[in-house]
């Protein structure tokens, strides 16, 4: 890993690089993307039994994608019942800090001039009807990425939640993923992978059912996917996703060793994650280069951690608090924890950020398992235009307005004037007139 350094003597291109993290990269993988959506779209099943053999290396019929109640069923018996147990106290947590989130209708009257001409304005909040999520594989499994994606489109009221998530060597996806799933409430669970999952999600075949909504993070293909689809205006998506990272912003109160460890624990998810140090301390940043320049040697996961940190990790070092949060919110990362002596109030300075910890007993693994928060945040400095996924996240909302006689005749003179001022828009005109007879 780099040396620590003060953030005034980065140049343009160091500071560049640490800003971008490997987002740049997401671009490299679309040219290999289009194909595949487009033979999804042309051939549907047909193309996914391609792909699943080939990328997954199981051979499956389109039979075989839909994961049947007796195989949910026998994945509870090979299931531990302490983690069924762990997995439904995480989704009642979600669901209890979700359920603050439902909007409800709201209307107000007004009057068009001095009490006189009532009207009526409002607004309905109506869910996406039917929802895909995407849970990742890979290396590992990610049973509480289920729950966080399920449980807040079940609380706005989707109507057919559909997961999909990679087969493994039996053919079908994991047994906790599909544990949690059915905790969480998911309708439907389909196995099958990556961009060719997203393209079935979105165009839908004989057997999967077409989508208005994809959710969840993935590899770079699943994310390049998602971002395609929904810039062709096919599917909505949640929000660009790509590698996941902690920024933590110390200072010289922190705990040198928590910060070490939380970053070792953003690293060892994969060689592309990012972790930073942003302090006003230059001993507390040489004391967590110390800890992870040793502690990095103990660990199961040396070899990514050290590939990680390497390529995205940093240790910078402020001259003021002002000057950690100016960086912080120009970074906006996906997890930030606050480490200072008043974190709270430093909150308050923080305008870019998917999820925020705040103090020295509050780590990222509390919010990604446990506390309720959600853990399916925007990456890559996307935290600047979008927030983590919420109920709000499958919501429509429809405004509303009914006016009395009274109120359009006393609106139409300034309609007329408004109207004629964007074009000959006689017919608008007209079309209140006419209801003034």
């Amino acid at each position: 890993m780099r040396q620590p350094k003060r953030l005034k003597d980065l140049d343009k291109n160091e500071r560049q690089k640490i800003l971008e993290r490997s987002t740049s990269k997401a671009e490299e993988v679309l040219s290999a993307v289009i194909p595949i959506i487009k033979e999804v779209k042309e051939n549907g099943d047909e193309a996914l039994v391609k792909f699943t053999a080939r990328f997954d290396k199981v051979n499956l019929t389109p039979q075989d994608f839909i994961v049947s109640k007796e195989r949910i069923e026998a994945a509870y018996k090979k299931t531990s019942p302490d983690v069924v147990a762990s997995l439904k106290r995480m989704r009642d947590q979600v669901c209890h800090f979700h359920q603050h989130q439902i909007r409800k209708e709201w209307s107000i009257n007004k009057f068009a001039d001095k009490g006189e001409g009532r009207y009526q304005l409002g607004e309905r909040f109506i869910p996406i009807e039917r929802v895909g999520v995407y849970v990742p594989g890979g290396k590992a499994n990610y049973p509480s990425t289920a729950i966080m994606a399920v449980v807040p489109a079940k609380i706005a009221g989707v109507s057919q939640i559909i997961l999909a998530s990679p087969p493994r060597e039996t053919g079908q996806m994991a047994d906790v993923v599909m544990v949690a799933a059915d905790i969480a409430g998911a309708h439907l669970l389909i196995n099958i992978s990556g961009a060719q999952a997203v393209a079935a999600l979105a165009y839908g075949t004989s057997t999967i059912p077409k989508v208005d909504m994809i959710v969840g993070p993935g590899n770079a293909y699943v994310n390049a996917a998602k971002a395609y689809l929904s810039g062709l205006g096919e599917v909505a998506i949640d929000s660009p996703a790509g590698p996941s990272e902690i920024l933590i912003l110390a200072d010289d109160s922190a705990n040198p060793s928590y910060i070490a460890r939380d970053m070792l624990s953003q690293a060892e998810h994969a060689e592309d994650n990012c972790a930073i140090l942003v302090t006003t301390s230059k001993k507390l940043a040489d004391k967590v280069y110390q800890y992870l320049e040793s502690e990095v040697e103990n660990s199961s996961r040396k070899k990514i951690i050290k590939k990680s940190l390497g390529d995205y990790g940093a240790i910078l070092i402020a001259d003021s608090l002002s000057e950690a949060i100016e960086f912080t919110n120009e970074f906006a990362p996906e997890h930030l924890e606050i480490m200072t002596e008043r974190p709270h109030q430093v909150l308050k300075e923080i305008k870019n950020a998917g999820s925020v910890f705040l103090g020295d007993f509050s780590p990222v693994a509390a919010g990604d398992y446990l506390t309720g928060t959600n853990h399916i945040l925007p990456t890559g400095g996307s935290a600047r235009r979008f927030s983590g996924l919420s109920v709000e996240t499958f919501l429509k909302k429809i405004a509303y307005q009914s006016l009395s006689k009274k109120a359009l005749n006393l609106m139409s003179e300034d309609i007329a004037r408004l109207a004629s001022l964007e074009g000959p828009y006689n017919e608008h005109i007209r079309s209140v007139k006419a209801r003034e007879e």
